[in-house]
């Protein structure tokens, strides 16, 4: 259903009592009315608390380990989860005046880091349930403070911040969050880096061939091993996420798998593991709003004027 102007609606079809019906239908299908954000917003006490709840989603069905998911990539195939885990940094809450609060999080520990920048580790799979395989127990929040206030909406970004990406995932000194000790398998060899997004669906066709995306910044100039830092990269492949009217207290944030693997041919294996030449990554990229070619010139950055598809807020 599209999102029409409320006032348009109400004025243009109907009396004032089944507007008011149509209304309240309007706003649910649109994700807004009550403390769902919009212009109205949500407030928060002095206590400053806010928490943001993250879910995994094929199109409008939830999901979880041992679900089996349907309907997926070009063929209509099934899969199940394997590993699904993801960065977020950098959380800001939106005013209706277009500025925005740094959300300051409430611990440093496996799943946070606070410091100029901050990062948090979303984990949505378990091992041993279903198909699962990640080495980390679920964590499906990121919780914080900020000054008492109106708010409408959430911004951050999915990703690790350069300041962080390239630190020693083995030195004790390293933030937990991103030492490969505590948060196993989410370090690669892209000089050092981090994988972003660490999404794997295994196929429940014959061979149960594995449909992956490992985001994460490319080209990155410097040699960590042997003590030269990383002064860049060039492709960040870091996506901002922005939800413009939405309200922690009614509302959660869901990597819908369904929309992120449209174009992926289940029966077999796809991997993308961000390297600027694969061809595979072309599909997932799109959706996720990123520039990428696949003859190796794509720059990584979100493209101006499109929104990623991948993340969507959702009802609790």
């Amino acid at each position: 259903m599209a999102c029409f102007s409320t006032s348009w609606f109400s004025k243009s079809l109907l009396g004032a009592a089944s507007a008011a019906l149509a209304l309240s239908v309007l706003l649910s299908a649109c994700g807004g009315g009550g403390d769902s954000g919009g212009s109205n917003g949500w407030s928060v006490d002095s206590s400053g608390a806010v928490k943001l709840q993250f879910a995994a989603y094929a199109g409008s069905t939830p999901i979880q380990c041992g679900t089996a998911v349907a309907g997926l990539g070009s063929k209509s195939s099934g899969a199940q989860i394997q590993d699904l885990r993801f960065y977020i940094s950098n959380v800001k809450l939106l005013k209706a005046d277009g500025s925005s609060v740094a959300l300051t999080l409430s611990a440093t520990d496996n799943n946070n880091y606070q410091g100029t920048d901050s990062v948090s580790l979303i984990t949505l799979s378990q091992t041993g349930v279903g198909s699962c395989t990640a080495a980390t127990a679920l964590n499906k929040l990121i919780q914080g403070t900020v000054p008492a206030g109106q708010y409408v909406g959430v911004t951050m970004t999915l990703g690790v911040p350069f300041s962080l990406n390239h630190l020693n995932s083995t030195d004790p000194a390293t933030p937990a969050v991103l030492r490969s000790d505590v948060n196993p398998g989410m370090s690669w060899n892209w000089r050092g880096g981090r994988k972003f997004t660490k999404v794997e669906l295994q196929s429940t066709d014959t061979g149960n061939p594995v449909t992956l995306l490992h985001l994460g910044s490319t080209g990155c100039v410097g040699d960590p091993a042997n003590g030269v830092a990383i002064s860049s990269c060039t492709a960040p492949n870091r996506v901002p996420l922005t939800f413009s009217s939405f309200n922690p207290n009614t509302q959660a944030i869901a990597l819908d798998v369904k929309s992120l693997f449209a174009s992926a041919d289940f029966s077999v294996a796809n991997s993308c593991m961000s390297s600027p030449t694969d061809a595979k990554c072309v599909g997932p990229f799109g959706v996720l709003a990123l520039n990428f070619n696949s003859d190796g010139t794509g720059t990584g950055q979100p493209i101006s004027g499109q929104t990623q598809s991948a993340f969507k807020a959702v009802g609790l």
